[in-house]
């Protein structure tokens, strides 16, 4: 074969690929082009809940400081519809905790026990009703709950299932699914540790069974308001669904999240011998 024919049959294969590449570079930026316009249109069929929130019942305080009489009015309110129907296995075992706080208190008032999780640990779920500020950020995928506290939590809303039964075992924030209603987003969690901390509206933990069904509406009721539903069912633990609606309200004095402790140093009042003990200087 001459060197002719061979730069023949080699230009012949170039000019015979050469539109294959040049289709295939149009093809491919327009199939990109066809995902972004896509993307752009499933975050505009999202609700803006862009913003800081916290929990109305600390409005107008901080930690460390006393809540304010609207405050007050609001933790009564939560502490009556956030009491469940136990089982009277869980109701014994509700008691002897009870038991056992007030037993510490009255044995030495000026420091309480510490009945809930120190400042420095991740909160366990639901996480939406303890102190400190969150973040409700929302893609077609995934909205994620963040709070200043440490509690991070996932919920998917890509269409998928919850982990398979035999993948599946008990975690601090559970397993997270949820769909759109509109503009409400509807939680599904099964799979959390078995325990409800409820924050400082009860002072302790709920104990709950390995088949606690936890289920949240959560909606932008105004600018300034979000409103979660919550659904509590727990057939070992509970007698009956427990029902809760809580507002979260928007913060306008702050522009950005802020780290609510700094584990490193003393905080004001530390935990010693499992209670809050003030410090002075």
């Amino acid at each position: 074969m001459t060197p002719k024919l061979i730069r023949g049959i080699v230009l012949h294969v170039a000019l015979s690929v050469l539109p294959i590449v040049l289709i295939a570079g149009v093809l491919v930026p327009a199939r990109a082009q066809t995902s972004t316009k896509e993307r752009v249109e499933a975050f505009a069929k999202l609700p803006n809940w862009s913003g800081i929130w916290e929990l109305d019942a600390f409005v107008g305080q901080s930690d460390g400081q006393q809540f304010s009489a609207e405050g007050q009015r609001r933790l009564k309110y939560y502490a009556t519809v956030l009491k469940p129907a136990f089982t009277p296995e869980y109701q014994a075992k509700f008691d002897a905790i009870l038991k056992k706080v007030q037993a510490a208190v009255a044995a030495d008032p000026d420091h309480p026990p510490e009945t809930h999780p120190p400042l420095c640990v991740d909160p366990p779920f639901p996480a939406t009703l303890t102190p400190g500020m969150f973040e409700w950020l929302v893609t077609p995928e995934e909205t994620t709950f963040v709070s200043t506290v440490g509690a991070v939590r996932h919920i998917y809303t890509d269409g998928r299932l919850h982990t398979p039964k035999d993948e599946l075992w008990p975690t601090l924030m559970g397993d997270s699914i949820g769909h759109w209603e509109g503009d409400t987003l509807v939680i599904d969690t099964i799979s959390t540790k078995p325990r409800l901390y409820t924050g400082q509206l009860s002072g302790f933990f709920f104990p709950t069974s390995e088949q606690l069904h936890f289920i949240e509406r959560v909606r932008m009721v105004d600018h300034d308001h979000m409103q979660i539903d919550y659904t509590v069912e727990d057939p070992v633990a509970l007698t009956k669904p427990m029902h809760a609606t809580i507002l979260h309200t928007r913060v306008t004095d702050f522009n950005r999240m802020v780290e609510e402790t700094d584990c490193e140093e003393n905080e004001r009042d530390p935990v010693i011998n499992g209670r809050f003990t003030t410090i002075t200087h």
